[in-house]
Parts: C-alpha cells; sequence; structure tokens
C-alpha cells in the first residue's frame, strides 16, 4: 500500500485528521487504493466539518454504487449540517430501502435522524421499529419518550418511564432520565418514590436536591407555596406531603411539627 496512505491512517489514528487530510490528497487518481483513501478523506472532512467537500466526494462514490449504506448515512449528515431539510429526507427515503430492519441501532439512528429534521410521527415509527426488535431497547425507549413529548402524547411518555424503570431499576444513574420524564409528566408522587427508593445511592445533599426539584415543579403547577409561622422548622419533604394534600384534599392550613402552616 502507498507509503502516503499508511503515513495519512496513522494520522487519522491519532486523529490529526488534518495532516491526515494532507497525505491523502497526495495520493493519485489512479492509485488502486485511491477509493479507499476517499473514505478516509470524507471522514476528514466531516471531522473538520467541512461538510460541503465530504458531500461532493460521497455523490461521487455513490455514483457507482447508490445503495452504499455507509455513504448513504454520512450523506444525511452531511446535509443535515448544512441545513439542507429536503436534500436529507430524500436520502433518507433512500437510506430506508437498504438499511437491515432487523438492526436495532440503525434504526434508531433513522429515528433520530427524522427527530433532528422535524419529522416525529416518522421518528416515533422506527422507534418502534427499534423497540420491535428489541422492547428492552434503553436507548430507543428515551427517544420514543423525547418524541412522544414534541408530539404532546404524554401516555407514551409515561408508558415508556414506566418500562424504563422496570428495566434499570434503581440504578441511580440510570434512573435519573425516568426522574425527568416523571417530573416533566407532574407525576411529582412517582418522583419521590424514586427519591426515596435511591435513599443510600447518593449523597443527601444530592436527594436533598432533587426533593427541592420537585417541591418547586409541584409549587409552580399549583400556584402556591408553603408558609411557615413558628420556630420549628419543617422538611422539604414534609413540605411535599403537604402540598400533595392541599392537592388531593384541599388541606390548606394547619399544624406540623408543633409549627403553623398556611398554603397560599
Amino acid at each position: 500500500m502507498n507509503s502516503k496512505i499508511n503515513k495519512g491512517r496513522l494520522q487519522f489514528n491519532d486523529e490529526n485528521y488534518e495532516k491526515a487530510l494532507n497525505y491523502f490528497d497526495e495520493v493519485d487518481e489512479d492509485d488502486e487504493d485511491y477509493d479507499y483513501v476517499l473514505i478516509f478523506k470524507i471522514s476528514c472532512l466531516m471531522e473538520l466539518e467541512r461538510y460541503d467537500k465530504a458531500l461532493f466526494l460521497i455523490d461521487s462514490l455513490l455514483g457507482e454504487d447508490s445503495g452504499d449504506e455507509l455513504l448513504l448515512y454520512e450523506k444525511i449528515r452531511c446535509h443535515i449540517a448544512l441545513d439542507e431539510k429536503i436534500e436529507a429526507l430524500d436520502t433518507l427515503k433512500e437510506f430506508e430501502k437498504v438499511i437491515d430492519k432487523e438492526d436495532k441501532q440503525m434504526m434508531l439512528d433513522v429515528a433520530r435522524f427524522y427527530k433532528v429534521l422535524g419529522e416525529f410521527n416518522k421518528a416515533l415509527i422506527f422507534c418502534n421499529g427499534a423497540l420491535s426488535v428489541d422492547d428492552e431497547f434503553e436507548d430507543a425507549l428515551f427517544e420514543k419518550s423525547v418524541v412522544a413529548i414534541a408530539l404532546n402524547k404524554d401516555e407514551i411518555v409515561n408508558n415508556c418511564a414506566n418500562k424504563l424503570l422496570n428495566i434499570v431499576g434503581y440504578d441511580r444513574f440510570r434512573v435519573l432520565p425516568v426522574f425527568l420524564l416523571k417530573l416533566y409528566l407532574g407525576r411529582f408522587r412517582d418522583c419521590m418514590d424514586i427519591v426515596d427508593n435511591l435513599d443510600g445511592e447518593f449523597k443527601s445533599e444530592i436527594l436533598l436536591m432533587l426533593k427541592m426539584v420537585v417541591f418547586n415543579q409541584l409549587s409552580l403547577d399549583l400556584g402556591v407555596n408553603v408558609h411557615i409561622e413558628g420556630d420549628d422548622d419543617i422538611s422539604v419533604g414534609q413540605a411535599i406531603d403537604l402540598l400533595f394534600d392541599y392537592d388531593e384534599n384541599g388541606v390548606d392550613e394547619g399544624i406540623i411539627n408543633n409549627t403553623s402552616f398556611v398554603i397560599m
């Protein structure tokens, strides 16, 4: 193999894309490995965010093989980066014809492309396609919930959150997206259930922060706050319980911890 190609590959592997591109540019078109070099040049150009030049090379290769999955994938990325929505959607239609529908990651990638392009119904279809391959595919469930938020489909969001919770349990990092989804939906008791089950998983300061997030959002949604009078204080958890009681039973005043409270 041409020494310029070998040197370019070494620079590419070290993420020195400009230097790698310089070596690849020195390879002649009549070199037997020239098509191989073009793939590397495309990758370099995309890493350097020179999408118009990358697109020119991609189109030249697609002229020889219009169904190349990798090239179509990168062509979509270029059109999106260049804010060429119509061209991106046209390429996505071609891409759909060549991908393996049993490849859950590829189905999810298509969903993400459609989401970025604002085609949320199509994104939802491909999220469901990925989940038909693996109904416990966490990334697809979360992506589906994000798409459902854009479509104002709260029931779908909640179903995704519940499925995610069944899969991840109370793993302290994997459950946080579920907490955020429940917070968005105003399912504050579900949020508190997650926080309570994380006791011992996080430092007390983080748990307090999560409770404060719930309290603030619940107060905002109800349009009220908890006012107390007295020397004793109440915990954030107790304040949240007071708001629950206000919301569900209309209790707007009383005494807790020898402290009077009014919700208004």
